[in-house]
């Protein structure tokens, strides 16, 4: 498809700022809404829209654009490889062009990051910022017909000392017209939560579609049936729709809605297809890929945030060396008090890995994204795997956490009672803590069965090697004040490594996998 001036045969891309279609060479501009395209006829720019399929080699992601697109990063796995694929298209009714311009879009995400400590340097060097990707995303608009609201609500008239009057009302609200309100990702390619997170869009400046707005830019395709949308637009018109009335109610009449119990019946009758723009930059480490969308109208910037490991890492050693330097001002570190501090680092960590995981799974199987189980039966299998697995962290963080506040106070009350008592009680409580911490290691033990990644599970249990080398140095109160500085000085090293090493799952989480999209039924 040839967009070509009509005064000088130049190209001719969509202009954001002026809204226009510009050529690059004359600078003449046209209206995108009248403009026709050279050489083609209407009948086939209506068949086909004039598009050209282009297909990622890396990831097989396909994108739709115009001949004239900009060939640059595949918005998904960040590849530059793309092959023609023959015509595009499909049904599409309207298209809310770019307004926030790639060098706008670039500053806003340097603003959005630049509070983020130990960010990877290259996620903002200019030359990074310059693979910003325009892309049109397909989404759904639902026609949803209301029903006759069954609404109850109350009111306070009259308060006492003993007792409150209060009316009861049954509400009667007339709803006229159809609903059509949020748009659902129609690409299974876009994940669920990107695609809510850069909501809301102003849906009042869209255009009845045209493939001139597309010059320049890509489009991805429709992959997701309308249906699979159909129930989720049903409930959130109707909490929309309860949600309005109450608040007139409220504010005219003062009656609280009831709006556990209030219902509004409502039917999907149909849709529309819209693009809405987005940018997209792909940062890439190994098999993993962050994402940084910004709303191609609004300019609101979603993004995964990774941290520099290295950055991170000698953070954390200057930090502890501080504190431990802080600590011989003002009293001496002992073994005993660096045990309990790394029982309750432990014992967070173990919590931490529950959260982490859950997450991680989420995204490593796409379990909350409707969009990429379209179509498929892997649905039901997978959310039950997941309660299972949820289930068994339950089982194993618990106690977890019961074993280390025991183990803590055991700790602390060991040496005093050793003091003051003698040895055999002493000994006994600090035997028990032993136990304790070992019994900890070993529920700890059994999370690398249930979780993708071992490193947090196997820097607990440092830790809590080294809670036994400090309450073994506590009891055994040796002469040479070495062992007690070797003590402190292992605790605090095992602290700085199970940092990393948590910081590590998170990377993970806020990363994704490196999307193989040649075949939609992998995982």
């Amino acid at each position: 498809m040839a967009f070509r001036c009509t005064n000088c045969n130049g190209d001719i891309r969509f202009d954001i700022e002026s809204q226009l279609m510009k050529c690059d060479h004359c600078g003449s501009t046209f209206d995108p809404d009248s403009f026709r395209v050279r050489n083609v006829s209407d009948e086939e720019v209506l068949r086909d829209q004039g598009l050209t399929l282009f297909l990622c080699s890396g990831c097989g992601a396909e994108l739709q654009g115009t001949e004239e697109s900009e060939v640059g990063f595949c918005p998904y796995c960040g590849g530059q490889s793309f092959l023609k694929k023959g015509s595009g298209g499909g049904e599409v009714e309207n298209i809310l062009p770019f307004q926030i311009t790639k060098d706008r879009c670039a500053e806003l995400f340097r603003q959005y990051a630049r509070g983020v400590r130990y960010l990877p340097k290259d996620m903002k060097r200019p030359e990074h910022l310059e693979n910003f990707t325009g892309i049109y995303m397909p989404y759904y608009e639902y026609d949803v017909e209301m029903g006759k609201p069954s609404i109850q609500g109350s009111k306070t008239v009259e308060h006492h000392k003993s007792y409150d009057v209060v009316n009861t009302y049954q509400i009667d609200a007339q709803i006229q017209g159809d609903y059509c309100g949020v748009p659902y990702d129609a690409s299974r390619y876009l994940d669920d939560e990107i695609a809510d997170r850069v909501l809301p869009f102003d849906m009042s400046k869209q255009r009845e579609f045209t493939p001139a707005y597309l010059s320049g830019f890509y489009a991805d395709a429709s992959t997701v049936p309308p249906a699979t949308y159909y129930a989720d637009a049903r409930e959130q018109a109707s909490q929309d729709m309860v949600d309005e009335i109450a608040n007139q109610v409220y504010r005219k009449e003062r009656i609280k809605v009831e709006k556990e119990t209030a219902s509004i019946p409502a039917q999907t009758r149909g849709h529309h297809a819209s693009l809405l723009p987005m940018w997209f930059l792909t940062w890439r480490k190994g098999e993993r890929v962050a994402y940084a969308v910004v709303n191609g109208e609004s300019g609101k910037v979603t993004a995964d945030l990774p941290v520099d490991m290295k950055a991170f890492a000698l953070g954390c050693l200057v930090i502890a060396g501080a504190i431990f330097a802080f600590l011989e001002l003002l009293f001496q570190p002992t073994p005993g008090l660096t045990s309990v501090i790394s029982l309750v680092c432990g014992a967070l960590m173990a919590v931490s890995v529950r959260s982490s995981t859950k997450q991680l799974y989420e995204k490593q199987t796409h379990a909350n994204d409707k969009g990429w189980k379209a179509g498929t039966n892997q649905e039901d299998a997978e959310q039950a795997e997941a309660a299972r697995k949820r289930k068994a962290r339950r089982k194993v963080t618990v106690p977890t956490t019961v074993f280390a506040l025991l183990a803590i106070m055991l700790l602390s009350a060991g040496p005093n009672l050793l003091n003051m008592v003698g040895g055999t009680l002493g000994v006994l409580v600090g035997a028990a803590a032993l136990l304790l911490t070992l019994i900890m290691a070993a529920s700890v033990f059994k999370l690398k069965r249930e979780i993708p990644q071992k490193q947090p599970v196997f820097a607990i249990l440092l830790i809590l090697a080294g809670v036994i080398l400090n309450t073994v140095i506590v009891y055994l109160a040796p002469v040479n004040d070495g062992w007690y500085y070797l003590g402190d000085a292992v605790g605090i090293l095992l602290l700085v490594i199970a940092a990393v090493s948590m910081m590590r799952v998170y990377n993970t989480g806020t990363t994704r996998p490196l999307p193989k999209l040649f075949d939609r039924n992998e995982v």
